[in-house]
């Protein structure tokens, strides 16, 4: 007896592999595994590309009022307010000179946040720095969020919520007292 070859049955003679082409999706010669579906798995979790209705719904945070997303009106005043704290001291004791200055900048943005989750800018525009979920930032992740605050460039590349990447990349979030 010969044998002649064998062709997969089509959808009409077997319903389940039928079923299984239609609710795939996927025409029958294309890979099980795709490039489109290893770059959906390597760029991570998809993420709803919905924004809350206020900075920091997505987050937890209240609307407003204490523990609710600091503005940008704040976060800048206590930039400044902090800028000027090192622009001050580097001027009277080194001249003012721009490296020392923002040395002083960095460091006092490192011992204060370690210590009491706040600048001396940042308590005068009623900021607090805390990680997501509350807690006090650790000094490590004050130290990375430091070095991106000073690079310039990672606060201005902000979330649909207001944080900038140096916030996103250290875990922390800026509340208001």
């Amino acid at each position: 007896m010969a044998r002649t070859p064998q062709t997969p049955p089509s959808s009409g003679d077997d319903p389940v592999a039928g079923s299984r082409r239609r609710d795939s999706g996927r025409h029958p010669d294309e890979p099980l595994v795709t490039r489109r579906d290893m770059a959906g798995w390597v760029g991570g979790t998809a993420r709803p590309n919905v924004q809350g209705r206020w900075p920091g719904e997505r987050l937890g945070l209240a609307q407003d009022g204490p523990t609710s997303m600091a503005g940008w009106g704040r976060r800048i005043l206590a930039l400044l307010i902090d800028w000027f704290i090192a622009m001050i001291i580097s001027g009277v004791w080194f001249e003012g000179n721009p490296l020392v200055t923002l040395g002083i900048f960095a460091l006092m943005h490192v011992l204060l946040l370690s210590l009491f989750g706040t600048t001396i800018g940042k308590r005068v525009a009623r900021i607090q720095v805390v990680r997501l979920g509350g807690a006090m930032v650790k000094p490590l992740r004050v130290v990375l969020r430091t070095v991106l605050l000073c690079l310039v460039v990672p606060p201005a590349l902000s979330d649909p919520d207001g944080r900038g990447l140096h916030d996103r990349l250290a875990g922390t979030v800026e509340i208001r007292m």
